[in-house]
């Protein structure tokens, strides 16, 4: 008998088609954490705490609260870089202009 733990594969790929994210979706809100980055104080310090709560509330201000919010948000943040080098919030937005084609 198999263990009833873990999902079956089709069970796993029905959970995962069910919180995928429409790539519009993702795009629209590294939209959205662009244009904030590049309007308010673009020439403040961009750091990594930063980008990953931006990442958190532009997903729920996107979806709410749930699995959808999660998933956006993991998706969202594959497509932020990490912060490694001193860098302003304007010179980020940019970046994730690009990111966002």
């Amino acid at each position: 008998m198999p263990e009833r733990t873990y999902p079956s594969q089709a069970e796993e790929g029905l959970r995962r088609a069910a919180t995928a994210v429409p790539r519009q979706d993702v795009s629209d809100t590294l939209l959205a954490i662009a244009d904030r980055l590049t309007d308010v104080r673009p020439d403040g310090p961009m750091r990594e705490p930063l980008r990953m709560a931006l990442a958190l509330r532009f997903s729920q201000a996107h979806y709410g609260v749930g699995e959808g919010t999660e998933a956006l948000e993991r998706a969202v943040l594959a497509l932020m870089p990490r912060i490694t080098r001193p860098i302003t919030r304007g010179e980020y937005g940019l970046i994730l202009h690009r990111a966002a084609r």
